[in-house]
């Protein structure tokens, strides 16, 4: 398991190693949800920001504003 810093409070958030990307984890102190984008690094995205990004068919990856660790 790791444990990667909340963008909104600073907060814990843990990534278990069975994680995948696409996974939905939440902040254990402000419960706002996240969607792992990426494992190696560990990239968060906010389901609030989900729809403001663009996901590319070529190279397999979802552009937007997002929380890398």
């Amino acid at each position: 398991m790791k444990n990667v810093k909340c963008p909104a409070c600073g907060g814990k958030i843990r990534i278990y190693y069975d994680h995948e990307p696409g996974d939905e984890v939440y902040c254990d102190d402000c419960e706002k949800e996240f969607q792992i984008m990426s494992i190696k690094p560990v990239i968060l995205e906010s389901f609030d920001s989900l729809d403001d990004g663009y996901y590319d068919d070529d190279d397999n990856i979802f552009y937007s504003d997002h929380y890398e660790y």
